[in-house]
């Protein structure tokens, strides 16, 4: 097949939103500008709806699955260790920071409203109207249209705030006392109050923090054009990595939730749970990205790749398109233990490698756990291989990142692709078998 782009259109392709944004900025074009600020405010967008949903329907299903009793106390144990470092840094007296990167994790949540902070001697207010992330869940009533994935718990508490709510638990009773609670309000408000701690009594945040704590740079940006002021290159400059907060925060989440499947029914139950939370979430997408051409199929991968807060290199083969992550923006980044906040280690407490080759896991020995649901994606693609209608947009290569140190690799098939030449070790990864050429 001929090639779509030239070696510059495809660094120009692979290129954040952001370096585009700031080019308009030096040479002048405001509109362009506020254009670039509409497509970088969006940026996370499905990434940020895709960790909601699978953080809830994995909630939802460990209560069908185990019960509401035994799936709390998974949840309880996953909100331990998610909130390890909050824990050590209230201990240490550090309430200020603490609660500084949990309003960012809020702060980034899509369709979120943050009003500034409020504070007094002993607790730092924040009001969420609404929240973008359970609040979600109870605007878009989902408990009531998919009451097993996402509702049937005793107190009425939807899935994805349960997990929320087991999390200030687990923090609270570490350190002795409600350092983080939070107050449910109709049409998916909630006000979440964090204590002091040993800091009571002192002002944490000057009246301008306040303010700026509970806003994006995109939304400073704009309020600065707004004002004529242009001076916006500093928060325009990384703003595709900015939501990492949240991002991560998911990220180590999910792994926990991986690692509590796999003790309580081993492989076996993490590819189900695989393949009933995540898969139908990946294949509701095929018709979208079935129907992009080539040039926007490259595009949005590319989008993706550069709001998953991955590093990656861009280049165009005869019938796809090669994205190499160096490293993935979650799967690598966990490997190589540079999650926010130093939260993720792999040998910690529910952070495991998986010592047995499986389909789940690419047929690998000692196999990241948080990894298998690429393998999830890339068996939801290449069962169909043979239906030009499936799209092949996003297989990962499960054998590319062997060590902490190794890129991972993606591959975008193009739209006419002979499907018989797909690599047949990427099958073979997953446990399929590759389909066979037909005969004449």
């Amino acid at each position: 097949m001929p090639r779509t782009f030239t070696d510059e259109q495809l660094r120009d392709i692979a290129t954040p939103p952001e370096q585009h944004a700031l080019a308009a900025l030096a040479r002048g074009d405001l509109p362009a500008v506020q254009r670039w600020l509409d497509e970088m405010a969006a940026g996370h967008a499905g990434l940020d709806a895709l960790s909601l949903h699978a953080l809830a329907r994995k909630a939802g299903k460990l209560r069908q699955d185990v019960g509401e009793a035994k799936a709390l106390q998974t949840l309880a144990r996953v909100g331990r260790q998610l909130m390890a470092t909050w824990t050590a840094q209230w201990q240490a007296g550090d309430a200020r920071g603490a609660i500084a990167d949990l309003v960012a994790v809020f702060r980034h949540q899509v369709g979120a409203g943050l009003a500034p902070l409020t504070e007094d001697d002993e607790h730092v207010t924040l009001c969420l109207t609404p929240c973008g992330s359970g609040g979600r869940v109870d605007r878009q009533r989902l408990a009531d249209k998919h009451p097993a994935a996402y509702g049937g718990w005793a107190d009425g508490v939807n899935s994805y705030c349960q997990g929320c709510k087991a999390q200030q638990r687990a923090l609270n009773d570490s350190l002795g006392f409600d350092a983080w609670t939070s107050e449910k309000r109709p049409d998916g408000a909630c006000v979440l109050r964090f204590h002091k701690g040993a800091q009571r009594g002192q002002a944490l945040f000057t009246e301008a923090e306040r303010s700026e704590l509970t806003q994006t740079r995109v939304q400073r940006a704009r309020a600065r054009l707004a004002q004529g002021n242009t001076e916006v290159a500093a928060l325009i400059d990384g703003q595709r990595k900015e939501w990492m907060p949240w991002h991560d925060f998911a990220v180590v989440w999910l792994a926990h939730l991986y690692a509590a499947a796999l003790e309580i029914g081993g492989q076996p139950y993490l590819d189900e749970l695989l393949a009933q939370t995540y898969e139908p979430a990946f294949v509701a997408g095929f018709p979208r990205y079935a129907a992009l051409d080539d040039e926007a199929l490259a595009r949005e991968i590319a989008r993706t790749w550069n709001y998953h807060c991955a590093d990656f290199r861009l280049h165009e083969e005869n019938e796809r398109f090669v994205f190499t992550l160096d490293p993935c923006g979650s799967g690598g980044r966990l490997l190589r233990g540079q999650m926010w906040r130093d939260m993720f280690h792999y040998g910690a407490p529910l952070s495991p490698l998986i010592a047995e080759p499986q389909p789940i896991n690419f047929m690998r020995r000692d196999a990241p756990s948080y990894c298998t649901h690429c393998a999830a994606s890339n068996r939801a693609q290449l069962r169909g291989a043979a239906d030009p209608a499936v799209p092949l947009f996003f297989v990962i290569d499960g054998h590319a990142q062997m060590a902490p140190g190794m890129p991972c690799r993606t591959y975008a098939y193009k739209r006419g692709a002979d499907r018989a030449r797909v690599d047949a070790a990427l099958f073979h990864e997953v446990g399929l078998s590759a389909p066979t050429p037909p005969q004449p």
